[in-house]
């Protein structure tokens, strides 16, 4: 998902990010192997984030930089990570 969309996700401890909008403006779908909630913009279809549907103890959950000022990713390490194929990180 992430190269189709083209986010840069940040992983963060679920419950540790407070993602704050208008949720009338958000709509959330689930796919795949059913494990994870995607929420994304109703107007441009963007994903704003996505967390576990099963929140269990570590859960992590993904916000989606590409959303921020773009200055914010010029401080950020960025490591790069195989969810296609390996499982790994490239870096």
């Amino acid at each position: 998902m992430c190269r189709r969309t083209g986010a840069i996700f940040g992983y963060y401890e679920f419950g540790t990010v407070s993602v704050q909008g208008h949720p009338e403006n958000t709509e959330e779908y689930i796919w795949g192997d059913r494990t994870l909630k995607n929420i994304r913009c109703k107007t441009c279809g963007n994903v704003t984030h996505w967390e576990p549907l099963d929140a269990e103890a570590g859960a992590r959950h993904g916000v989606n930089l590409r959303n921020f000022d773009p200055k914010l990713l010029e401080c950020a390490v960025v490591r790069r990570f195989d969810g296609a194929d390996t499982w790994t990180f490239l870096d």
